[in-house]
């Protein structure tokens, strides 16, 4: 996966230092074509996948999505998977260590564990769990560079101890229901609609009827592309469009609820600071010091 990513064209592909791994933040718009995503002889990968979204093929002609929140583990044995990234850009974080090291990871963050399982760490596995969303990327980005590897690092420490004792239902299981190219495409249509009209009250029986499909259908389906409920889609939607708000324009935070569906800015605030572990006016203050910061940064 590493080679894959930072063979894509126009890829910001950075290297985080990091002692015992090698962990690269990621972002780009990618190609639409499937290429093999084995790890390097012995190595273990995490895919921490912040944006965009990609889509595993096994040999058998199963299907493994991957989506915003998730996290792929590539082992061994998964020699025989390619990987088609979606056509939105990209953004997240990879993180690359030896197997035996990745075994022992657990018990040197807690003595007394013992090693990581055998089953895990081999083939490809998807964490459905949302145990990093972008409260993860924030902290990442309040770190020192010199920092930022390490952390990620330490993350993928706790995904191993979270597998080791025990929590193997974060992992998604084999095997999905199809949908044929109709349903995918409503979905389809379903999402670039949200996306396009965060400022307006929207339900799922509405958005079922608009594009001629049932609303436990759209459910099931959308689920299953995207990763996550509808509803979750949509409230991640609109605080991913707050933010950029708050952080580029001079807009009141009641206009900015407005503008992405909330008519007043008691229950905006409540939503934002559970996604962003700060309030509308914390999280613009703190935009407004890293862009002063990056300008103070690049001038002679």
């Amino acid at each position: 996966m590493r080679e894959l990513c930072r063979s894509q064209p126009g890829w910001d592909c950075r290297a985080l230092a990091a002692a015992g791994a090698e962990v690269w933040r990621l972002e780009g718009t990618p190609q639409e074509k499937s290429r093999p995503a084995a790890p390097g002889p012995g190595q273990v990968e995490a895919l921490f996948c912040r944006r965009g979204g990609l889509q595993l093929e096994r040999s058998g002609g199963q299907r493994l999505p991957l989506r915003p929140g998730q996290v792929l583990l590539l082992g061994g044995s998964a020699e025989d998977c390619l990987v088609r990234f979606c056509c939105e850009p990209f953004q997240g974080i990879l993180v690359a260590m030896p197997e035996q090291a990745a075994r022992a990871l657990p018990a040197s963050l807690c003595p007394g564990l013992g090693g990581l399982p055998a089953g895990i760490g081999h083939g490809a596995r998807v964490v459905t769990a949302v145990l990093w969303g972008e409260a993860f990327f924030h902290t990442l980005e309040q770190l020192p560079a010199s920092e930022q590897g390490t952390y990620c690092a330490l993350k993928t420490g706790e995904l191993f101890f979270l597998l080791h004792v025990g929590k193997a239902a974060l992992l998604r299981p084999q095997g999905e229901r199809y949908y044929d190219h109709y349903q995918l495409q409503a979905v389809q249509g379903v999402r670039d609609y949200m996306r396009a009209h965060l400022d307006e009250h929207l339900t799922i029986p509405e958005l079922a009827g608009r594009f001629h499909i049932s609303a436990t259908m759209l459910k099931a389906c959308f689920r299953q592309v995207y990763g996550v409920p509808v509803h979750q889609y949509l409230l991640e939607q609109r605080m991913v469009q707050a933010a950029e708000l708050l952080a580029s324009t001079r807009r009141s935070v009641s206009a900015v609820a407005a503008a992405v569906g909330y008519r007043g800015t008691g229950q905006f605030s409540t939503a934002f600071r559970a996604r962003y572990r700060l309030s509308p006016a914390q999280y613009r203050q703190a935009a407004r010091k890293r862009t002063a910061g990056a300008q103070e940064f690049s001038q002679p």
